[in-house]
């Protein structure tokens, strides 16, 4: 049980005695107050069917957004200035539909099947890639307020290889940000400081797993609970099954920026997905 409290420690996780906005549906209204406010915003509107759903108008597209990320990561981390969590919110809902995708800001990121899924029964063009088991890597143009997924025609003439290794190019240039914790000793935090949401990035680069060879020499674990944070695990450490399983239990306690409760291993220097 100590390895276990040690681990959610750290998430850097605090809980609150309540819920700071116990009500979706009224914390909607001041999502919806923020992206009225915002350039190119022609109508934002709660969706009936679903307290966490807004529909929007910008521009000459009419979209689809979900707020339950920010309004469990609010309720989660009390100490948070919500007012400026609703605007970064509103702001990169509005710029992403908005902003133009080049080779400039072109990155790759984890998402899994589900998720390319869902996006592309509403219509999108999705560019992406199978990675291993349920992920998947998604192109997205990495923006100042947020990342937004990029279509084949956004590259004409440019082929999938090619494209990948533009935007892998552009997650190196982070290499220098990351931030590790290894407190204790069993299982490394990575993220990316300043642009945490490349986090899960880091296991499509040969060089961050480079990087980690003098913490983990040999085969290793890992979990990408959330989209910006990846915890990796000595495999030869005969706890780190429980201790991965038990960090993605914690993690999805919280509900907001989920991305997958599976647990992957880097074996020989390729990734699997346990049975």
């Amino acid at each position: 049980m100590a390895l276990f409290s040690s681990i959610a420690g750290l998430l850097v996780h605090v809980k609150a005695q309540k819920q700071r906005f116990p009500d979706i549906a009224e914390f909607r209204e001041l999502v919806i107050a923020a992206l009225k406010r915002q350039p190119g915003v022609e109508s934002a509107i709660a969706d009936p069917s679903d307290p966490a759903k807004i529909n929007t108008r910008i521009g000459d597209t009419d979209t689809a957004s979900d707020i339950t990320n920010v309004f469990g990561y609010l309720n989660s981390y009390p100490d948070e200035d919500a007012e400026a969590a609703i605007d970064r919110f509103a702001r990169a809902l509005a710029e992403a539909h908005l902003a133009k995708a080049g080779e400039n800001n072109l990155i790759a990121v984890v998402r899994t099947h589900q998720y390319v899924d869902q996006l592309t029964s509403t219509g999108m063009d999705l560019l992406s890639e199978p990675l291993v088991g349920e992920l998947a890597i998604v192109y997205m143009a990495d923006l100042p307020n947020s990342m937004s997924p990029v279509a084949p025609k956004d590259f004409p003439g440019r082929t999938l290889s090619d494209l990948r290794g533009v935007a892998l190019d552009n997650v190196k240039k982070w290499l220098p940000k990351i931030v590790s914790d290894g407190e204790l000793g069993i299982v490394h935090l990575y993220y990316v400081d300043g642009n945490t949401m490349l986090s899960s990035s880091l296991v499509l680069l040969d060089e961050f797993w480079l990087s980690s060879r003098p913490q983990f020499p040999g085969d290793v674990l890992f979990v990408l609970p959330r989209r910006d944070q990846l915890f990796v695990f000595d495999a030869g450490n005969s706890q780190a099954q429980t201790a991965a399983r038990r960090m993605i239990d914690v993690t999805f306690e919280d509900g907001f920026n989920l991305l997958s409760d599976k647990i992957f291993e880097r074996r020989n220097g390729k990734l699997l997905a346990q049975a």
